[in-house]
């Protein structure tokens, strides 16, 4: 019994260190690369920023960084604070006011402004840059000065308000196809509704003159302007949806961002809209933004920011004092596979379009090219040269999905229930109650509670 009680003791603390961490993927995150963002650990900004990071699949919850929420703010990027490269940050937004979401990146402040350029890899595809900001933004108004970079047939440039993680969405798109105007939308998670673009009036040369773009967005409607002028209006009184008795109105904490990709590479429908195959003789191929001015609608959400540091990243369990973005929407919540029309102040211009390349796609195809699966010890490495084959797997996933061919499936429990039965292998005791102990719990648990006993 003496051996017994003392080996229990030894249980409890294995127990406790083994239930911190959450199933990521594979894998289970440790405390040197405790954030988890889609099957992968690391411990730097591309992992544990809030925008990314999967809290309940982390080391614990308190190990991704803490939402910082929106803050006045006019953002000039011939500045030195105004952009950070994301291997340089390191979770205070008052060190960078935008953060590029690539590695390699190809986003970089010069010439007193913020460009972003599409390359063109081996493949003959392009890759292309997204910089986001690093506050969250939940109504109000931001306007940028800008020229877009689609100088080109298939080249995309986007401003955009987005949620990730709920798939709320507010844009100005530039295709190459039409560099005399800029084009709206919105969405709601995720329910892609292309029917409901709209385009400005007509502009001077989007690629070679600097317009002003700006969005305003209120708990009741959007406005979307250029140069000061209002050209469409959503309210959101027009998206009520009676048979998911719902407004399909985005309304989530949402991030701020610019990009440039690749549209003539996607699908047919894409490539159409996006204007075809790039021809690459006709670049460079950069989006210049000079300056962004953030009008926050909470006046009274501004908050004190204390970054992470190397001894709370693995999280003891304790919350930071910051509050946390989790993704929910304010909006009543009915059936979302509803396909119930939604109506919009202005006339809608129907587009082709049977998938879309999006700063999400990009967002999930860099945090596969920046890490390798490894061990919960072990940082991921930077593997750029799977982009390619991730950004092609994605864009089919994503027409897959828009056609309603696919469903999201998560293995977890499957993968949870072999990892139960593996470890309860290793369990051999004369005793009931520590034989029931031992089933309570996940495969990992089960072996180090092995490794305990006997």
């Amino acid at each position: 019994m003496k051996n017994f009680t003392i080996s229990a003791l030894a249980l409890a603390a294995l127990l406790q260190t083994a239930m911190a961490a959450g199933q990521c993927g594979s894998q289970s995150c440790g405390k040197d690369s405790p954030c988890c963002v889609r099957g992968y650990c690391n411990s730097n900004a591309m992992y544990c920023s809030p925008f990314n990071c999967e809290a309940g699949n982390s080391y614990s919850e308190s190990s991704c960084w803490d939402t910082a929420h929106c803050v006045q703010s006019s953002v000039n990027f011939a500045s030195g604070n105004a952009f950070a490269q994301i291997a340089d940050y390191n979770g205070d937004p008052s060190t960078a006011a935008f953060l590029s979401q690539f590695e390699p990146s190809n986003a970089k402040q010069n010439n007193g402004e913020l460009e972003l350029t599409l390359v063109k890899q081996a493949d003959g595809k392009g890759f292309g840059a997204t910089v986001m900001n690093t506050r969250a933004f939940q109504y109000g108004t931001v306007e940028a000065v800008m020229r877009s970079g689609s100088s080109g047939g298939g080249v995309v440039s986007s401003f955009i308000i987005r949620n990730d993680k709920v798939g709320d969405e507010i844009d100005f798109e530039f295709v190459g196809a039409n560099k005399g105007s800029v084009e709206s939308n919105f969405y709601w998670h995720d329910q892609l509704d292309y029917t409901k673009m709209v385009k400005s009036p007509a502009l001077p040369d989007t690629t070679t003159n600097y317009h002003s773009y700006a969005i305003q967005w209120t708990p009741d409607k959007i406005v979307w302007l250029v140069n000061g002028n209002a050209f469409r209006t959503v309210n959101r009184a027009d998206t009520w949806d009676s048979a998911s008795n719902t407004f399909k109105y985005p309304d989530s904490e949402s991030y701020v961002s610019f990009s440039i990709w690749d549209g003539g590479s996607g699908a047919k429908g894409t490539s159409d809209w996006a204007g075809g195959l790039i021809q690459w003789g006709n670049q460079p191929f950069t989006m210049a933004v000079k300056s962004i001015n953030i009008d926050c609608y909470y006046k009274g959400n501004e908050t004190t920011y204390t970054p992470p540091t190397s001894g709370n990243n693995g999280g003891d369990g304790e919350s930071t004092d910051g509050e946390s973005t989790d993704g929910e929407s304010n909006t009543s919540k009915g059936d979302e596979s509803s396909t119930a029309d939604n109506t919009d102040d202005d006339s809608s211009s129907e587009v082709n379009n049977d998938d879309e390349s999006s700063e999400e796609e990009e967002e999930e195809s860099s945090v596969k090219s920046s890490s390798s699966k490894t061990s919960s010890t072990k940082t991921s490495s930077i593997k750029s040269a799977s982009h390619d084959e991730d950004e092609s797997s994605e864009a089919d996933d994503e027409e897959s999905r828009i056609s309603g061919d696919v469903e999201e499936q998560n293995d977890d429990d499957e993968n949870s229930k072999s990892s139960i039965k593996a470890g309860a292998s290793f369990v051999r005791s004369s005793s009931s109650d520590a034989r029931t102990l031992v089933a309570s719990f996940g495969g990992m648990t089960a072996a180090l509670i092995a490794a305990c006993l006997f």
